[in-house]
C-alpha cells in the first residue's frame, strides 16, 4: 500500500512542513555568491576612498601654505610622497591665479577592477585657494 503525503497532511502526528527546515544547497550557494560579491566590492572600493582621504588631507594642509606655484607644486610632491599616493602626481594638480593668491584644484577618476573588463569608477574633485 502506497501512501502519499500532501502539503497539509500529517505524518506520525506532525505536520510535514515541520520536518522541512534549513536552507537548500542552491539557497546556500546563492547566499555565498552574494556575500562573496559584496566582500569583493568592499575590498576594491574602500582603498579608493582611503586614497581620496589622503588627498583631502593634502588640500587641508595647503590651506595653511603660502607661496608661488612652483613652491606649492614642490609641497604637493612632498605630501604625495609622504602619504604614498601613487595614482595622482603633482602634474595632475591645476593652478589658477586668482586675486588673492592661487587656486589649486584636482579632478580625477579612480577605477577599481572587479572582474574582467568590469570596473567601478569613482570621480573626485578637490579645490583650495592658497594665499600668496
Amino acid at each position: 500500500m502506497t501512501t502519499t503525503v500532501g502539503f497539509n497532511d500529517t505524518l506520525n502526528g506532525q505536520s510535514v512542513m515541520s520536518h522541512q527546515r534549513g536552507m537548500t544547497v542552491i539557497g546556500l550557494l546563492m547566499a555565498a555568491i552574494t556575500i562573496g560579491f559584496v566582500a569583493l566590492m568592499v575590498v576594491q572600493v574602500v582603498p579608493m576612498y582611503f586614497n581620496d582621504q589622503k588627498i583631502t588631507a593634502i588640500f587641508k594642509a595647503l590651506e595653511e601654505e603660502r607661496g608661488t606655484e612652483r613652491q606649492l607644486r614642490g609641497t604637493i610632491e612632498h605630501y604625495l610622497d609622504i602619504n604614498m599616493v601613487n595614482h595622482v602626481t603633482a602634474q595632475d594638480f591645476k593652478f589658477e591665479p586668482i586675486g588673492t593668491g592661487t587656486r589649486v584644484s584636482l579632478d580625477y577618476e579612480a577605477r577599481a577592477r572587479i572582474v574582467g573588463n568590469l570596473a567601478i569608477v569613482a570621480t573626485f574633485s578637490h579645490q583650495v585657494d592658497v594665499p600668496r
